[in-house]
């Protein structure tokens, strides 16, 4: 239980460190300064940087589908869930951005132009990710909540709005960003709506 527990910790300040200043910013000598333990009691959980890289990504990944996929899940399937967890996440934005780092818009900048097992791990997440927003509006479509569409070209505009919020928010600081992805999101689920399904609304 003491491992798991200490291992836990690491992981915790690794993803805090990596949301600020990037994953290759992690070392062991830096997280062993962090957090008042010896070098060798971190590289003993890792064993190297790549895999700390590594371990840090799923940790990051647990913690986003915790947040931001999970409790979308309560919510009816279809254009209901898929706006709930675009909330939900438009939220978790405005909640990180400022205060602490976007581990995702950080990581995601970071290795747009690197090769290697962290980058690929990286693309996976975000294919991942992706992917949630297709199935959504296709069973937006299927469920006859929204018009035919091609739920792939759908998803690309959503993460479109949900990114320029993001990043208008850490970025320029634009208070009003997160609230304008929100509107952007809904007016764009709006157009696709299929007229017999209700118009969402903001709450």
């Amino acid at each position: 239980m003491e491992d798991r527990t200490t291992k836990a910790r690491i992981l915790d300040r690794a993803y805090q460190l990596a949301g600020l200043y990037g994953l290759e910013s992690l070392t062991i000598g830096r997280l062993a300064g962090e957090l008042a333990m010896s070098k060798a009691g971190i590289y003993g959980h890792f064993g190297s940087k790549q895999a700390l890289q590594l371990e840090t990504i799923r940790h990051a990944r647990a913690q986003f589908l915790h947040d931001v996929v999970t409790p979308a899940g309560a919510v009816p399937d279809g254009v209901p869930r898929l706006w709930a967890m675009c909330s939900v996440l438009l939220d978790y934005s405005a909640e990180t951005g400022l205060h602490g780092g976007d581990f995702w818009v950080t990581v995601f900048h970071e290795y747009a132009a690197r090769g290697g097992p962290v980058r690929d791990a990286v693309e996976a997440t975000m294919t991942w990710w992706m992917r949630q927003l297709e199935e959504l509006v296709s069973a937006g479509v299927r469920l006859e909540q929204l018009a035919p569409c091609d739920p792939a070209q759908a998803a690309f505009e959503i993460q479109a709005l949900l990114g320029a919020g993001s990043h208008q928010y850490r970025l320029c600081r634009q208070p009003q960003a997160i609230a304008h992805a929100r509107i952007a999101v809904l007016q764009r689920l709006e157009t696709l709506r299929a007229p017999q399904f209700p118009a969402l609304t903001q709450t």
